[in-house]
């Protein structure tokens, strides 16, 4: 094994929004007398932000990127620049978000989610590769993870 993806997962709101507007777009193509220049450029538009994702590609070197990927095919990879780990950790986490601003407010101003998280350790420092529901896909990465760079894991969940 030469890399370990950990892609990250959109949050609901993000998923529902970006299905709304891929709906609307649908809609606008069939059902609007606009240019057909200006209904494709909005239902292409409406696909990306569909499709779109973000993953951390960790490298046997060390050598990490960060990758900008519309349904799976990479548009854009920059350096991901991170700290040899000490050690990964699994662990739940809470989190919370607030979305007093713009439109995302109309589906709620508070949100709090329970994740899984994975997250490398060095020294004092941390950075969060993967988070998820899922206990079972958080461990797989780990364990990926783990074995790819020979570090050890410390799983909270299971203490």
């Amino acid at each position: 094994m030469k890399s370990v993806f950990c892609k990250q997962e959109k949050p609901i709101k993000g998923r529902i929004l970006s299905v709304l507007v891929l709906l609307v777009s649908i809609a606008f193509l069939f059902y609007t007398e606009e240019s057909i220049l200006s209904r494709l450029v909005f239902f292409f538009f409406s696909l990306i932000v569909f499709g779109y994702s973000v993953s951390y590609k960790i490298n046997k070197d060390f050598n990490n990127q960060k990758l900008f990927s519309v349904f799976g095919f990479p548009v854009l990879k920059t350096k991901l620049n991170l700290d040899f780990p000490d050690y990964i950790s699994v662990f739940s986490a809470s989190f919370s978000l607030d979305n007093e601003w713009g439109t995302v407010s109309a589906i709620g101003t508070k949100e709090r989610h329970s994740k899984i998280v994975v997250r490398f350790f060095t020294k004092n420092k941390n950075f969060t590769l993967y988070k998820t529901e899922r206990y079972e896909k958080a461990l797989k990465v780990a364990h990926e993870l783990s074995e790819l760079l020979e570090v050890e894991i410390y799983d909270t969940i299971k203490k």
